[in-house]
C-alpha cells in the first residue's frame, strides 16, 4: 500500500479548509478513509497546525476536534533526537522542510505531498503536488 506523507502546509490546509487547495487534500484523505493509501504527516505538523487555528481565532472545542479528526486518518510520525540530528546534518536549506522528510524517511514513506515542490530538492523520496499526485493515480 502506498505511504503518503504530508508536509505541513497540507495538513493546514486541511485543518483550515482553504478553499483554494482543499479539494484535492480531501480527496487525498478520502483515499486513505477508504484503505487505499496510507496517509502520514509528523506530529510537528500538528503543533504547527495548531498554532495556525489560533491565530485564525477557531474555538479552542472546533479546533481540538479536528485534529482528533485528522488523527483518525492520517498516522502521525515521530519528530524524536534521530530525525533532528539527521536534517541539522542535512543539505536541506530550510530546517524544517528536513525535519519532514527524515520524519517521512522514518515510515518509507512513498511520496512527499507538499506545495512548496522546490522546497524539497534535496529529498530521495518522490515529491508532488496534492493535485498532482492525484492526477498520477488516474494513469
Amino acid at each position: 500500500m502506498t505511504k503518503v506523507f504530508l508536509d505541513t502546509n497540507i495538513v493546514i490546509d486541511a485543518l483550515l479548509e482553504r478553499r483554494e487547495w482543499m479539494d484535492a487534500v480531501f480527496q487525498i484523505l478520502s483515499l486513505a478513509e477508504s484503505g487505499e493509501i496510507e496517509v502520514y504527516c509528523s506530529s510537528l505538523s500538528m503543533a504547527t497546525a495548531n498554532y495556525f487555528m489560533e491565530r485564525a481565532k477557531m474555538p479552542h472545542d472546533v479546533l481540538i476536534g479536528k485534529l482528533d479528526t485528522f488523527c483518525q486518518v492520517c498516522t502521525l510520525t515521530c519528530v524524536d533526537a534521530n530525525v533532528v540530528q539527521q536534517a541539522i546534518r542535512s543539505s536541506f536549506g530550510d530546517f524544517e522542510d528536513a525535519l519532514q522528510y527524515f520524519s517521512a524517511k522514518t515510515v518509507n514513506a512513498d511520496i512527499i505531498i507538499t506545495r512548496n515542490l522546490k522546497d524539497f530538492a534535496a529529498s530521495n523520496i518522490p515529491v508532488m503536488t496534492a493535485e498532482d499526485y492525484l492526477e498520477s493515480l488516474g494513469d
